[in-house]
């Protein structure tokens, strides 16, 4: 299924009562990956009072204070990414603490105001998630099944492999599009040809392709 994501890597700086906070925002695969952002951001700002975190991938979700009142830095941050149904997203915010206590409601404006502008600098967009399949294809069919493959749209042929009864042709292509190519393969070819769906390749490339 399509998700709605960010359309780019961004950051946000403001200062909150001398307290300087800078969000992060960025595209995850899973949680690892999220807290690995988490640690490359701290590694690059380890004098920070806290490097707070939140993040989504599809049903899973997850927020962190480091350090912060419960509730005042993770939490805000998450359900900016929930009211505006983002997935696959992290957001790690840094506090420098700049002397003046905050208060639970100005912390938590603070962390979910820059998460949120941080989103607005990354901007949005529409991922359809992809598939890698496999089409088996018996020789008389060769040109038939290329000649389709190359008119489907964004679909992407592999590197093909042969045997003593035919082809086997790979291809990456929208998760919610394998069903119909493998009706028009199957039309096209009296049922000739099989097309076996391997394992999942959701993640986009960094242009979001």
């Amino acid at each position: 299924m399509p998700y709605r994501t960010v359309a780019a890597t961004a950051e946000h700086e403001e200062l909150v009562k001398g307290s300087r906070f800078v969000a992060r925002v960025l595209w995850i695969g899973d949680e690892a990956e999220a807290r690995a952002a988490r640690d490359e951001v701290r590694a690059r700002g380890p004098d920070a009072s806290h490097h707070c975190l939140a993040w989504r991938t599809g049903e899973r979700m997850g927020a962190d204070d480091d350090g912060e009142p419960g509730g005042t830095a993770g939490r805000p941050m998450l359900e900016v990414l929930l009211k505006r149904d983002l997935d696959h997203v992290a957001i790690v915010c840094s506090r420098w603490f700049g002397g003046t206590k905050l208060g639970a409601g100005g912390l938590v404006r603070a962390y979910g105001g820059s998460a949120a502008k941080a989103l607005d600098r990354a901007g949005e967009r529409t991922v359809h998630e992809r598939v890698r399949a496999v089409a088996h294809v018996p020789y008389p069919w060769i040109d038939t099944v290329h000649r389709a493959l190359d008119a489907w749209p964004e679909a992407v042929k592999g590197e093909p492999g042969y045997g003593a009864d035919g082809a086997r042709l790979p291809v990456t292509l929208r998760a919610d599009a394998v069903d119909a190519l493998r009706a028009t393969l199957s039309e096209g070819t009296a049922g000739d040809v099989r097309l076996e769906l391997a394992d999942p390749d959701s993640r986009p490339d960094v242009n979001g392709r």
